[in-house]
C-alpha cells in the first residue's frame, strides 16, 4: 500500500482559483447549450423511426375499417343503407321530387331503406337533411302519401309551413294548399307539432286526422273502432274445432271473444291475425252496423285497406237508412282513393255519401275529395261540375283553391 507523503491538508488545497472555476463552468453551459440545439444522429434516427411506425399503424387502421366497412355492404344491404344517408332506391340522391300538374295517378318514388313517397300531381318535396341517424323534407305544395319502413334506422321529419311531422315508421298523409295542411294517419302514429296546436302539438293514431289553417285547427276521427260488449263463450258443441296441440276446441263464440277483446286493447292487427281474410269476411255475411264498422277498422287499421270495402259496401247498400251509412260511404271513398288507386270508384262512393246526408266537417272533404277522384279517374268535365257544386255550397271553403287545381281552374 501506498503511503501519502506530506500533510493531507496540502494534498486537499485546489490548484484552481476562483476564476478559473467559473472560466470551466462557462465552458460546460456552452456544450450543454449546443447538445440542446442539436441533437445527435442517433436522436434523429430514432424520432424518425417512430414516425413510420405510427403512419404505418393509421394506415392499417384505416384499410381495416375500410375493408369492414366494404364487407357489411357486399353481405348485408341494410347494414350499408343504414350506415350512410337516405337515398334513391337506384343510388340517387332524392334532391327534389315532383309531380307534374296534370299527373292523374300518383308518382311513386321508392327509396333506399325500403320506405315510399307517392306525390299526387302539382306536389312538390325537398329533402332538407340525410343522414344515417335522420331524414327531414319540405312538403312544398300539393299531397304526399309518405309510408316509412318500420323499424328503420331514421327519424323522419316534414315540414308542411303550418306545421311538422314527425315520425319513425308508419304510414300517413299530408296534403298542403295555401294557408292550410292537412296530414291523416293511416298506420302507426305521428306526432304533429304546430304554433297552432293545442299545446303546438297533437298526437295523431290510426284513422285520425287534423286540419291546421290560419284560424287554428280541428280534429277529427274517421270511423273509431266501436266498444263493443264481450260475446259469451259457449260451451264446446260437437264438431267443433280443436284448438292447435290438443288444448281445448274453439267455437266460433270463443273466436268472436278473443278478437272484440283485441280490439278493445285497440290491437287491430292481433283482431286481424285471429280472424284473417275469410274471418272478415264470415263475420260480414251477419253482423249488424256496430259490427260491420268493427270489421273495417280492423281490416284498414291492420294494413288491409282492400278487406275493408265489404263491410262498408254492405252498410251503405243494405243500411242506408242508418246515419253511420254516409259515413261508411265516405271511409270507402278515401281507402279507393288513397290506398287502392281507384279513383273512379272513389268518385262513387263520396257521391253517396253526400247524397246520404253527410253532415259537418265531412261533407266539405266529401265534395272536394269528389273533384280530386274524378279528375284522377279522367272526367275532366264531371270535375268541373263537381267544383261548380263545392263553390256553390261553399263559397269561401277552405279547400277552394285545391279543389280549383283538380279541376284545372286557375
Amino acid at each position: 500500500m501506498s503511503e501519502l507523503r506530506g500533510p493531507l491538508r496540502d494534498r486537499m488545497r485546489s490548484p484552481l482559483n476562483e476564476a478559473e472555476v467559473r472560466r470551466i463552468w462557462r465552458a460546460i453551459d456552452v456544450r450543454r447549450a449546443r447538445a440542446v440545439r442539436r441533437p445527435s444522429r442517433i436522436v434523429h434516427a430514432g424520432l424518425a423511426l417512430a414516425c413510420a411506425g405510427l403512419l404505418a399503424l393509421v394506415l392499417v387502421l384505416v384499410r381495416g375499417r375500410g375493408d369492414a366497412g366494404a364487407g357489411v355492404c357486399d353481405g348485408d344491404r341494410e347494414a350499408c343503407v343504414a350506415a350512410g344517408p337516405l337515398t334513391l332506391a337506384g343510388g340517387g340522391e332524392i334532391g327534389k321530387l315532383e309531380a307534374m300538374p296534370g299527373a292523374l295517378a300518383p308518382v311513386r318514388f321508392e327509396l333506399s331503406d325500403g320506405s315510399v313517397i307517392e306525390l299526387s300531381h302539382g306536389a312538390k318535396l325537398v329533402a332538407l337533411e340525410s343522414t344515417r341517424a335522420a331524414f327531414s323534407a319540405l312538403l312544398s305544395e300539393g299531397r304526399g302519401h309518405f309510408h316509412v319502413k318500420k323499424g328503420g334506422p331514421r327519424r323522419w321529419s316534414i315540414e308542411c309551413g303550418l306545421a311538422t311531422v314527425e315520425v319513425v315508421g308508419t304510414r300517413f298523409v299530408i296534403d298542403r294548399s295555401p294557408g292550410r295542411v292537412r296530414v291523416e294517419v293511416l298506420e302507426g302514429a305521428v306526432l304533429v307539432r304546430g304554433e297552432r296546436l293545442p299545446d303546438r302539438v297533437r298526437k295523431l293514431l290510426p284513422g285520425e286526422s287534423v286540419d291546421v289553417d290560419e284560424s287554428g285547427a280541428h280534429t277529427e276521427i274517421v270511423a273509431p273502432p266501436l266498444p263493443t260488449a264481450t260475446a259469451r263463450v259457449e260451451p264446446p258443441a260437437a264438431g267443433s274445432a280443436v284448438a292447435p296441440g290438443g288444448g281445448a276446441p274453439v267455437t266460433r263464440a270463443a273466436r268472436g271473444s278473443a278478437w272484440r277483446e283485441r280490439v278493445g286493447r285497440g290491437d287491430h292487427r292481433g283482431a286481424y291475425e285471429i280472424l284473417g281474410a275469410a274471418g272478415i269476411e264470415r263475420e260480414t255475411a251477419g253482423g249488424d252496423v256496430d259490427a260491420l264498422l268493427l270489421l273495417a277498422d280492423i281490416a284498414r287499421l291492420s294494413g288491409h285497406p282492400g278487406e275493408a270495402i265489404a263491410p262498408l259496401s254492405k252498410i251503405v247498400r243494405e243500411r242506408a237508412r242508418d246515419p253511420r251509412a254516409s259515413l261508411a260511404a265516405f271511409t270507402m271513398g278515401r281507402l279507393q282513393l288513397d290506398s287502392l288507386g281507384q279513383p273512379d270508384r272513389a268518385a262513387r262512393s263520396f257521391e253517396t255519401s253526400v247524397s246520404l246526408g253527410l253532415g259537418e266537417p265531412l261533407l266539405e272533404d266529401a265534395m272536394a275529395r269528389l273533384v280530386e277522384a274524378r279528375a284522377r279517374a279522367g272526367d275532366k268535365e264531371g270535375a268541373r261540375a263537381a267544383l261548380t257544386e263545392y263553390e256553390r255550397r261553399f263559397p269561401a271553403g277552405r279547400r277552394a283553391r285545391e279543389a280549383r287545381r283538380w279541376a284545372g281552374e286557375p
